[in-house]
């Protein structure tokens, strides 16, 4: 059994299928990469998966448990369920230190960083997360004065400080030069070994980087599934997406 099952799932939107029948399993540990042309269901599906969207039918398993439905503060906060949306959504007005903090305190949760203590083992967690996403010598500055890389940097560094079994990440090099994009897909494969990664992207180079696996999302339906090699040389795929170069 997959550790994550999406089984016949589906939502509708005043009579419109986003996304249709979808069937899709991913590994413990896997980095899962789903592409596709625009409006194909690829944020939606996340959207599900995280609790923010409610499915019309269809189940969503987590290690065996149904979590279809459930609130989103819960799918984060019961089943470690993390995400880092497509623009970065970090606090203005606190410094870089103070954004992972925060999201070490446990922001779901109003009670828990009411009571939050920063102990000598918080303040090393919060270095240690600091370093990892490169901005350990910005822990100062205010996330306003930082690059839209980094700010992006600052975001996947508060998902991680929540302690996540799965990681969603919506098109997390989006604004990047090349080489913040390609600094975020080696932080990806370093930081995040090991853990479950859910990724939507675009930059076709950068999933070639990170991707394990990829699903072709179009029209709200899985169009292939495979590595990096056999979805590259798919013909429906390079009819419906590639040769266009389209984004969502």
């Amino acid at each position: 059994m997959a550790y994550l099952e999406l089984k016949a799932l589906t939502v509708e939107f005043n009579g419109f299928r986003a996304v249709n029948d979808v069937n899709l399993s991913v590994e413990k540990g896997e980095h899962h990469v789903i592409i596709g042309p625009n409006g194909a269901g690829k944020t939606t599906l996340i959207d599900m998966i995280t609790g923010k969207t409610k499915p019309t039918c269809g189940s969503i398993l987590l290690d065996g448990k149904n979590i279809s439905g459930q609130e989103p503060y819960r799918i984060a906060d019961k089943y470690k369920v993390g995400r880092k949306f497509q623009g970065p959504n970090v606090f203005d007005y606190m410094s870089v230190a103070e954004n992972v903090e925060v999201a070490l305190s446990g922001y779901n949760a109003l009670g828990k960083t009411f009571l939050f203590r920063k102990t000598k083992e918080i303040r090393g967690e919060i270095e240690d997360i600091l370093k990892k996403i490169n901005l350990y010598d910005q822990r100062r500055m205010l996330p306003t004065y930082l690059s839209h890389g980094q700010r992006q940097w600052l975001e996947i560094g508060m998902v991680l400080a929540q302690k996540p079994e799965i990681i969603t990440l919506d098109e997390p090099t989006s604004g990047m030069t090349a080489d913040e994009t390609y600094k975020t897909g080696e932080m990806i494969k370093t930081i995040m070994k090991g853990k479950t990664v859910i990724v939507i992207e675009h930059d076709i180079d950068f999933v070639k980087q990170i991707a394990e696996r990829i699903t072709v999302l179009n029209q709200g339906e899985i169009l292939a599934e495979g590595s990096y090699k056999e979805i590259t040389s798919n013909p429906e795929v390079i009819r419906a997406y590639l040769k266009t170069g389209e984004e969502e």
